[in-house]
């Protein structure tokens, strides 16, 4: 109807200048204008096309449109187009977006011109920096009501979180009124949750074997929540052994046990813990966490592992999780915490450098003294003759065979010493892991079959006799938070070569119980005082005796 209407109007006296106003534009301007969106030009598609077949069969002079808050100029077929103000809109007062006016002017002989003129009207810019904001504030309302509710619900965060920083108050300090006599007067009741236990062989399960039974020692009572393993010991009473869900690793010694059981969250409630004990911050970790908070019972966690150094074991990138959710991983859970336990200075230096506020005790893991120093030398020499050991140089090194155990290095060190020297030795490499069949390759390749061993896993009980075999122990791992078999070593007797890092450093000290590798500068040769007279090694070995 509209449309019919213009051609009748049109047509009605052909000889005469035609103007023709419109509301929306019919063409999209060369800029984009502030807050453009689809609907603030003429719709639907068929009445605009209706319209422009009108505009140029009448032969129209100049179409004028609003609703747009900037001016354009164009020209289709023989007919200006001019845009010009918002009409009502916004105007933003900038290069784009500015007040003005259109001029035109129509001389005696029919002849049009027009100009546009800018109007002056700049504001202050502090004025205009906050007319721009509340532009900005207007668009989110203006949008719809999502960004309404987003808008508001950060208000309620920010106020929220400054009403916490300024009127709440904080107590920094322990609670010094607290008695502590009443818990050391009676046994404690101590749930443990690990993602790892005997008989799986490695530095936590053998930790928290050592801890449980100096707790029991003690006379507390504890109940172990770990995953189930195939060998493990028939009757365990004071063992929660769960499922698992999913197993790692080339001898699935890695398990992902179901904490989605309602029978673990039953037995910890009915043996009514006093406290629970985190040894991971993840999985059975958390459950742990999340049972002490439904029991009202504190958690301590002890941060044994540097998880930086397992990234290898995530499917994620390698430097997302290494340098950013390891730390943030670790940080996060001790910080939910009401204490966290670390083995050594180091590892407390650390979880402060990364944000740590829950109490920390520093509580080294202690070893079984007599154990390895009470051994028959009877039992030494059978071992000896079983491997066909005769007057070698041996060295031991106990480990899990993975890469965070830095191993490569290890074989390196053996090829380079067996370059330098022709002094008969044997290396003897304790420990089971995934990377077992790629290590033994790469000592294959290497030809290092007569000198480097790789043992496979001990029983924890015989180890004492395999220390006693050894002349001197080395150890390449730099991912160790305090590192229990230099200990043991050390209790065995044996000199210690070991790459200085954390929880290394502080359990070989310079000056007390160790002395700094000494390079000679000819020919690379590490001296030790304490040891045997000169080890050769690799240049730049980082190594503490």
């Amino acid at each position: 109807m509209q449309i019919r209407w213009l051609n009748d109007l049109l047509s009605q006296e052909p000889n005469r200048l035609r103007f023709l106003f419109i509301g929306h534009p019919p063409l999209h301007p060369d800029q984009e204008a502030p807050f453009e969106q689809d609907n603030d030009f003429l719709h639907p598609p068929e009445f605009r096309t209706a319209l422009m077949d009108a505009i140029d069969r009448h032969d129209v002079d100049m179409v004028f449109s609003a609703n747009l808050s900037l001016y354009a100029d164009q020209v289709e077929g023989d007919t200006r187009f001019i845009t010009t103000g918002g009409a009502g809109g916004l105007v933003l007062n900038n290069d784009t977006s500015f007040y003005h006016y259109v001029r035109v002017d129509v001389s005696d002989d029919g002849e049009i011109s027009h100009s546009m003129v800018r109007l002056e009207a700049r504001q202050h810019p502090v004025l205009s920096t906050l007319e721009s904001l509340w532009f900005f504030i207007y668009s989110l309302f203006y949008v719809g009501y999502v960004n309404f509710i987003l808008l508001v619900a950060v208000f309620v965060l920010i106020s929220t979180k400054l009403y916490t920083a300024i009127f709440v108050a904080k107590d920094y300090y322990p609670d010094y009124d607290l008695d502590p006599q009443p818990w050391l007067s009676k046994p404690l009741r101590v749930a443990m949750f690990t993602n790892n236990y005997l008989p799986f062989i490695g530095g936590v399960p053998i930790s928290i074997a050592r801890l449980r039974k100096g707790l029991e020692t003690l006379g507390d009572i504890i109940l172990i929540v770990c995953p189930r393993y195939r060998d493990q010991p028939p009757e365990e009473t004071d063992v929660v052994r769960v499922p698992s869900l999913l197993a790692m690793g080339e001898k699935r010694e890695f398990r992902l046990a179901n904490v989605f059981l309602a029978r673990i969250r039953r037995q910890v409630r009915a043996f009514k813990p006093d406290i629970i004990h985190i040894h991971h911050p993840i999985w059975l970790g958390s459950l742990g966490l999340f049972v002490a908070r439904r029991l009202k019972v504190p958690a301590v966690y002890t941060y044994h592992t540097r998880l930086e150094h397992y990234a290898h074991f995530v499917p994620l990138p390698g430097n997302l999780f290494r340098n950013l959710i390891s730390h943030e991983l670790i940080k996060r859970f001790a910080n939910k915490c009401d204490g966290v336990i670390v083995p050594t200075d180091s590892t407390e230096e650390y979880l402060r450098m990364i944000g740590v506020k829950s109490p920390t005790f520093v509580q080294p893991t202690g070893i079984e003294y007599q154990t390895f120093q009470e051994v028959d030398d009877g039992d030494v020499r059978k071992l000896r003759d079983s491997l066909g050991i005769s007057d070698e140089t041996v060295f031991v090194s106990v480990s899990r065979l993975s890469n965070e155990k830095n191993i490569d290095f290890m074989i390196d060190a053996i090829e380079e010493l067996r370059r330098r020297t022709d002094r008969p030795f044997r290396f003897l490499m304790i420990g089971e892991g995934h990377q077992h069949e790629r290590l033994q390759q790469r000592i294959d390749e290497l030809g290092l079959q007569d000198c480097f061993t790789l043992v496979g896993s001990i029983p924890p009980d015989d180890m004492a006799t395999w220390y006693h075999l050894g002349d001197a122990f080395l150890f390449a791992s730099k991912s160790e938070t305090q590192g229990m078999v230099i200990l043991e070593a050390m209790a065995a007797g044996l000199p210690v070569v070991a790459v200085r890092s954390s929880g290394i450093e502080d359990v070989v000290r310079h000056g007390y119980n160790a002395s700094k590798r000494r390079k000679n500068r000819t020919s690379g040769v590490s001296e030790c005082n304490r040891c045997w007279k000169t080890m050769p090694c690799v240049r730049n070995w980082p190594t503490t005796h």
